[in-house]
């Protein structure tokens, strides 16, 4: 009886150990090659590719289980940062298990070119849509003593996908394109409020309160945010 009354306290506290003490988490923004170096062709379903040469988005409000980062990080995505994703600060938490993560981003000003053999058109929108991402998926269990990376992604695709609720969209700019009535080459917020999705066989909004590809585009990019590449986050 006694080994065993002692085996169980080395289990206890050999357990206490390893889940006592604080952990660091470092907390970084990525776009992801998408952003970085561009989204390719075959990323389309009509065959377009798209360039960034800016992509500025806010983050705030990064809580991992009530541990809040504070203040407001603006970050341009579209600076290289060799897969690293760009650093905003680091949060000390306790060790021992996955942290609750939730985090708020903001898109400030996407611009960029895509082009399609000799077809080229460029866009700069200034969009300043908001979103809250809860419940992350971060499954990462944080070791006292050792830092872990949070990674708050944007996935740039998600602007151009050519359906609100599809599991599989398609990634698609011929709509955008075809927006540009003007021909200038530029595609600018007011053609895409004009652009109207009535007789679309895609551009699907499910019964959501939105008739022309400017407001759809600020709904796709509301979806915008991951965490650690492609891990789920719930948005609110």
């Amino acid at each position: 009886m006694k080994r065993a009354l002692a085996a169980l306290l080395f289990l206890f506290c050999a357990c206490d150990d390893d889940d006592a003490g604080e952990s660091t988490l470092r907390v970084t923004a990525w776009g992801e090659d998408f952003i970085e170096q561009g989204i390719p062709a075959d990323a389309f379903v009509d065959g377009w590719s798209v360039t960034f040469d800016t992509f500025v988005v806010s983050v705030s409000e990064v809580d991992a289980d009530g541990v809040v980062l504070a203040g407001t990080y603006e970050v341009e995505l579209s600076q290289p940062s060799d897969g690293e994703g760009h650093e905003l600060d680091a949060l000390t938490v306790p060790a021992g298990s996955a942290p609750g993560l939730s985090w708020s981003l903001s898109t400030r000003l996407v611009r960029g070119i895509a082009t399609r053999g000799d077809e080229t058109k460029s866009f700069e929108w200034a969009l300043d849509v908001s979103s809250r991402y809860v419940d992350c998926d971060t499954e990462t269990v944080l070791k006292q003593d050792e830092t872990t990376d949070a990674v708050l992604t944007v996935h740039a695709d998600h602007l151009f996908y050519d359906d609100l609720d599809s599991e599989d969209p398609g990634v698609a700019f011929d709509l955008i394109a075809a927006a540009d009535v003007d021909g200038d080459g530029a595609v600018t917020l007011a053609e895409l409020q004009a652009q109207s999705l009535s007789g679309q066989t895609r551009y699907q909004v499910g019964g959501r309160d939105i008739d022309n590809l400017h407001g759809f585009i600020e709904a796709q990019a509301r979806t915008l945010g991951h965490i650690n590449g492609e891990g789920h986050c719930e948005i609110e």
